[in-house]
């Protein structure tokens, strides 16, 4: 059966694999020809499953295998091939430039199609959380500690196999040799820094990529470059701490106001249909920076943007750096000042007459008196958070208690 006969004619699908056909492979297959081992996946079905993950909400690598598995449309794309989830992600940091081209083809032919003006275009921000845990963080002195244990370890281990011989030659098994000959390591570095009164110890995160490094010479060495990975990231950023699973991630305040290992995401997205026709993904945690790199983008994509070209932005964008590269290229911002958002902001606090600023304390009773004069004489102390809730029962029959709770709260 012809899986065509399945999808409907209309089908995103069928537009994917034609933006595919028009990109050039020829230098990314050259990376791929004459190497040993099993023939690799075409460059081509990962990219065409890729773009449909992306088209149908930024699918996960794993969503996308399975989607290979058991969604026709995907198996059309894949030509039947079932691709792991790995490769789709390999393939996604590897060749990150065939999914740029993709993405330029796209807005290109939507541009042609008349889908995209370029009159008025509002670019903004947005944090991504990173899968970074809180409590798997290391410092510079840790990484430092990590690669002294790390590179005295893989020197003993070369110096030992000179002096056994190949594995095969060893009359101990070569696990028990690196384990011992890790351990030893391990313990003289760390006792160097017993005699010092501000004692360095290990934590746990450190710990744990010292017990992965301890399989074999291999592994050390591999734990090791993800140690300089994490030293490079390190000294790039201002923070003092890194995550060790994320390290390019960086501390950043999100929507909720809450410190999280993040990535800041901008998108230009072109005003007449909503396309997006520029994208990126950066380290830095405010979007002051990132006004000027999204309108060249837009400009690299489609050419020069033509004269009072509207581009709106948030506070976050407003600086005079921004302003003065606007005027310079004739472009017309609408960009709200920080102290403009801020008065406004205090002007949408007095239309809500059910506020936490309207709310009365008394010191002398420890209570709250709402607008309504209901006195809020119960206390309820969280455990979880270091906060007191105060209530009233004359809250239920309150003829504002919808306005003021909100339809979800019931009591």
């Amino acid at each position: 059966m012809d899986l065509r006969e399945l999808i409907p004619k209309d089908h995103p699908c069928y537009f994917i694999q034609n933006v595919v056909d028009e990109i050039d492979f020829s230098k990314v297959d050259l990376n791929y020809c004459y190497k040993a081992g099993k023939p690799a996946y075409s460059r081509k079905m990962l990219l065409r499953l890729v773009l449909m993950g992306a088209f149908d909400g930024g699918l996960s690598g794993r969503q996308v295998a399975a989607k290979a598995a058991t969604d026709v449309s995907y198996m059309y794309l894949a030509g039947m091939e079932k691709p792991d989830f790995r490769t789709i992600n390999r393939f996604k940091v590897d060749h990150a430039e065939l999914i740029d081209d993709a993405f330029k083809t796209t807005v290109l032919m939507a541009k042609e199609l008349d889908l995209v003006k370029l009159k008025h275009i509002a670019i903004d921000g947005t944090k991504i959380k990173a899968k970074a845990s809180i409590n798997n963080l290391t410092n510079q002195e840790q990484v430092d500690l990590l690669k002294d244990i790390l590179q005295k370890s893989i020197e003993l281990d070369e110096e030992e196999d000179e002096i056994l011989g190949d594995e095969s030659g060893n009359s101990v098994p070569k696990e028990l040799i690196d384990k011992e000959s890790f351990e030893k390591i391990y313990k003289k570095v760390t006792e160097t820094t017993k005699g010092d009164r501000n004692e360095f110890k290990l934590r746990r995160s450190s710990k744990n990529l010292l017990d992965q490094a301890k399989k074999d010479k291999k592994s050390a060495k591999k734990i090791l470059k993800k140690v300089e990975k994490i030293d490079t990231e390190l000294k790039k950023t201002t923070n003092d701490v890194i995550s060790i699973n994320d390290p390019e991630s960086r501390w950043m305040l999100n929507k909720k106001s809450k410190w999280e290992f993040d990535y800041n995401l901008q998108i230009g997205v072109d005003d007449y249909k909503g396309i997006i026709i520029s994208s990126s993904l950066t380290q830095n945690p405010t979007d002051v920076f990132e006004l000027i790199p999204q309108i060249e983008q837009i400009n690299e994509t489609f050419g020069e943007l033509p004269p009072n070209t509207q581009i709106s932005a948030d506070n976050g964008y407003s600086t005079n750096e921004n302003m003065d590269y606007l005027a310079e290229n004739h472009l017309d911002g609408y960009i709200s000042t920080r102290k403009l958002s801020r008065k406004l902001k205090k002007i949408n606090k007095k239309d809500k007459p059910f506020g936490k600023d309207k709310f009365t304390f008394d010191h002398e009773k420890n209570t709250y008196i709402c607008p309504m004069g209901q006195i809020l004489e119960n206390q309820r102390t969280l455990k979880i958070k270091p906060r007191i809730i105060y209530w009233t029962n004359n809250c239920k029959t309150c003829p504002k208690h919808q306005e003021c709770c909100g339809k979800e709260v019931t009591d």
